[in-house]
């Protein structure tokens, strides 16, 4: 599997973040950290969204979201995005990916 796509909700969009509990197993196993910044991952992901200039990251287990979220609010604005909307994550290197909305 090269991407999956998952749906937004309203909670993704008022929080800033992406729900990755259904796709955990998309992502290597050393990209996951612990519940607080202290605790990060041994590597972090290299996330391209079309915005901005990359950001590198970890998910927080707790939670499985993206540990660094500015940049979600960001992609949600520019892309005008909202509960419902899908978006692709897609596998572009062993810890690299493209993140972008799902388009009709």
């Amino acid at each position: 599997m090269q991407y999956v796509e998952i749906e937004l909700t309203q909670g993704n969009i008022n929080n800033d973040h992406l729900y990755l509990s259904s796709i955990t197993e998309f992502f290597p196993s050393d990209s996951f950290g612990g519940s607080n910044s202290q605790d990060i991952a041994p590597v972090l992901l290299e996330i391209h969204c079309g915005i901005n200039e990359p950001v590198f990251t970890d998910i927080a287990s707790d939670k499985n979201i993206f540990r660094k979220r500015s940049w979600v609010k960001e992609f949600f604005k520019t892309h005008n995005m909202a509960a419902g909307d899908k978006v692709i994550i897609e596998k572009t290197g062993r810890h690299r990916y493209h993140v972008y909305p799902k388009r009709s």
